[in-house]
């Protein structure tokens, strides 16, 4: 199989599966999943995961505008898709069209969405935020009752879901009890009025695994799907695998003599004889630049340093003190294995001082992923 780009990702389907399965151990039979497949996935390619996770047996799956919805259904996923951002009123026939479920706080959205629906003779199906103290999207708790009574007087219009979304559940266990706090009055508070809506929600990656209080009947798993921790700190479990491997390979390779240069600037300034291998990927594929870049690739099981600046297309990596006789073609490992040596997600982000979400978010379009 050609490689359109010579910078690729490999995408373990046995590794998420794993990890839906230990996810679905770990909630219960009680609670259903919703696979996050937001950002492209995360970077890992919405269409691909949304697969595996339709295989898995997902309940649903999660986004966070319409246009990634949209390209799922013209894919030809089937699962019910909710969109978990903003979604304006001008979207609204094309969420009947595409039977697409939406998040809504707004009540012009929810009349121009029974009017699409009346239109169709379809029943458009919502959920509603409430804002815990993110402070982000959602209806604050106090007005959650009156929005949702106004919402059932309107035809057409199913509210199958409600959820929030908790601030730091990794680090801050007081808020995030406060947070649950505040959404189990909310759902109290409707219960008590006759309102029983199907579905809740609250966990997300880290409380899935750090808070079974805050399980209800739906988690929606982002980054512990793919075996990402949220930091190198916070394992999420021991038993998810990560399943993104990044390469690329070696495309030219040069004998350099003390005092010759690499790379845009001059950056970087030969000491010693030197071997330096030309690599096909840059920062146009999300393989940084700076102001800090990945520092270090594996090639044959050997860490090797980046030398010079990262280019658009092009990095370069110091191989004089590989032992082998290091060939073009070979290839060269970003994140993942290679003989003992591994390179993580959450390692690089450790680099860029970053997050592991901004560093596989960044992996470009033009990165071939590949599914095995």
């Amino acid at each position: 199989m050609s490689i359109p780009r010579l910078a690729w990702l490999e995408i373990d389907s046995s590794a998420i599966k794993n990890n839906l399965l230990v996810i679905k151990k770990t909630v219960g039979p009680e609670a259903g999943i919703m696979a996050v497949v937001k950002a492209n996935a995360y970077g890992h390619g919405a269409f691909g995961i949304a697969k595996i996770a339709e295989e898995a047996e997902v309940a649903m799956l999660g986004v966070s505008a319409f246009y990634e919805a949209k390209q799922l259904r013209e894919a030809g996923i089937k699962l019910p898709i909710l969109i978990l951002g903003y979604t304006p009123v001008e979207n609204t026939d094309d969420l009947v069209n595409y039977d697409i479920t939406t998040t809504i706080k707004n009540p012009d959205v929810a009349k121009a969405l029974v009017t699409a629906a009346r239109r169709k003779n379809k029943v458009a199906k919502v959920w509603v935020k409430v804002d815990t103290g993110m402070h982000r999207l959602g209806l604050e708790p106090e007005q959650v009752l009156v929005f949702i009574k106004k919402l059932q007087d309107l035809p057409n219009l199913e509210i199958e879901g409600i959820f929030t979304h908790f601030a730091d559940a990794d680090d801050d266990a007081e808020f995030t009890k406060e947070q649950l706090a505040s959404f189990k009055k909310v759902i109290k508070e409707l219960e008590t009025s006759g309102i029983k809506i199907p579905i809740k929600s609250a966990a997300a990656s880290a409380a899935i695994f750090g808070d079974p209080d805050s399980h209800f009947n739906m988690v929606r798993p982002g980054l512990a799907m793919l075996g990402i921790n949220r930091n190198s700190k916070t394992i999420f479990n021991n038993e998810l695998k990560p399943a993104l491997t990044f390469k690329t390979e070696v495309a030219q390779i040069h004998e350099l003599k003390v005092g010759e240069t690499v790379g845009y600037g001059r950056a970087f300034r030969v000491k010693r004889p030197s071997r330096i291998a030309t690599l096909t990927v840059g920062y146009g594929d999300g393989f940084r630049r700076a102001p800090y870049n990945w520092g270090e690739v594996l090639i044959r099981g050997y860490r090797v340093p980046l030398a010079g600046r990262v280019s658009m297309d092009q990095a370069a990596a110091d191989i004089t003190d590989i032992p082998e006789d290091v060939r073009v073609g070979e290839e060269v490992v970003l994140v993942g294995k290679s003989g003992e040596e591994v390179i993580t997600v959450e390692e690089v982000a450790n680099k860029l001082q970053t997050s592991p979400y901004e560093v596989v978010v960044n992996l470009a379009n033009r990165v071939t992923r590949i599914y095995k």
